[in-house]
């Protein structure tokens, strides 16, 4: 549902940046967001939770993006390209840290959570109400508001929306799965508490390296080139995530160790590409292209890890070795087909 939430409001909710100020839009959907979290606290029944979820996936659709936006509005070139790379970076923690939270809240009861969920969202209001710059600029033109044709005659924009729904596909296998596959490589001993405990810190290692691979990648694209290091980075995913399924018949530490390493290379690309996509974007035309890029984005996350699973089902399920080969070799063809799209791009794109 949140899922449901997020790809139904990002595109409208984006595209509006290019007409109002993207910090009320921010505002207003961070308000929502700690709101439906207090709100599914008091549910008793299935239906108005759902409900709930989906608004959170709303939230997060008019929070994400327009907090981009909101910060790179009078910001160009290498400025932008860091400030988008530090930000993005900022989701990763907190989904790296949810790893270990989720284990300490079910110590505290679900709806515990969702109020300390529901209170940090309320703080991020008032430090956004603080800290975001004001752009009171209001476009005036009357063009349509999901006019994508603009959008569609951009080839890098596009050449650049292929390539973030490739990694945030080719990551599927490691950053939402790594826990099953852990867990299934750890045999009896994952029943033992510590080593539960180990599997759920290198889970959220692996996502929070997205942070470092992020930044780094982001520089190393400044220094030589987008094109460059991002097919680069793709290639190097289809290695280490593709063929990560072979693993399994090595030594236990020897798979976390390689997990560690493979979650690092797979999510080089993250932040570079988010980068490169407001370098290109026309100006008048960037909310609804970030718009675009996020939901398709999005949506390949969502068709990755559903495919990741049932080709687990189709070839023997978690507790059969071919099973996670064949899983993890979808993420690595993702990340050839990203590869064959970031090849085309110019070589300046910083420039623009």
């Amino acid at each position: 549902m949140v899922s449901a939430g997020y790809m139904f409001a990002v595109i409208p909710l984006v595209s509006l940046t290019d007409r109002w100020p993207a910090w009320r839009i921010y505002l207003a959907s961070s308000t929502l967001s700690a709101l439906s979290c207090f709100g599914i606290a008091l549910c008793d029944s299935l239906l108005p939770a759902l409900g709930f979820r989906a608004l959170a996936g709303v939230a997060m659709a008019g929070m994400y993006m327009p907090g981009l936006q909101a910060l790179t509005r009078r910001v160009e070139g290498t400025a932008r390209a860091r400030i988008a790379a530090w930000y993005t970076s900022s989701f990763t923690i907190g989904a790296s840290l949810s790893f270990l939270f989720g284990r300490v809240g079910t110590l505290l009861g679900w709806r515990s959570a969702f109020v300390v969920a529901g209170a940090l969202g309320a703080v991020s209001v008032l430090i956004a109400w603080a800290a975001l710059p004001r752009d009171s600029r209001h476009e005036q033109e009357t063009r349509p508001l999901l006019d994508f044709r603009p959008v569609l005659a951009n080839r890098d924009a596009l050449l650049l929306i292929i390539g973030y729904a490739a990694v945030i596909w080719g990551c599927v296998g490691l950053r939402q799965w790594i826990i099953v596959f852990l867990t299934f490589c750890a045999g009896d001993q994952a029943a033992v508490p510590a080593q539960a405990w180990m599997i759920l810190i290198v889970g959220a290692v692996i996502s929070f390296l997205g942070v470092p691979a992020g930044l780094i990648g982001n520089e190393l694209s400044i220094r030589y080139g987008l094109r460059n290091i991002a097919s680069l980075v793709f290639l190097l995913s289809a290695i280490a995530g593709g063929l990560f399924g072979f693993t399994a018949m090595l030594p236990y530490v020897a798979v976390l160790g390689l997990s560690v390493v493979a979650g690092s290379i797979v999510q080089g690309n993250f932040s570079n590409l988010t980068s490169g996509v407001l370098a290109v974007a026309v100006p008048q035309y960037r909310g609804a292209t970030i718009g675009l890029y996020s939901c398709i984005g999005f949506g390949a996350g969502f068709l990755g890890t559903l495919l990741f699973g049932v080709t687990l089902d189709q070839f023997g399920g978690t507790s059969h070795l071919a099973a996670w080969i064949w899983s993890f070799g979808t993420c690595g063809l993702a990340c050839l087909a990203g590869a064959a799209a970031t090849i085309f791009l110019p070589r300046n794109i910083w420039e623009r």
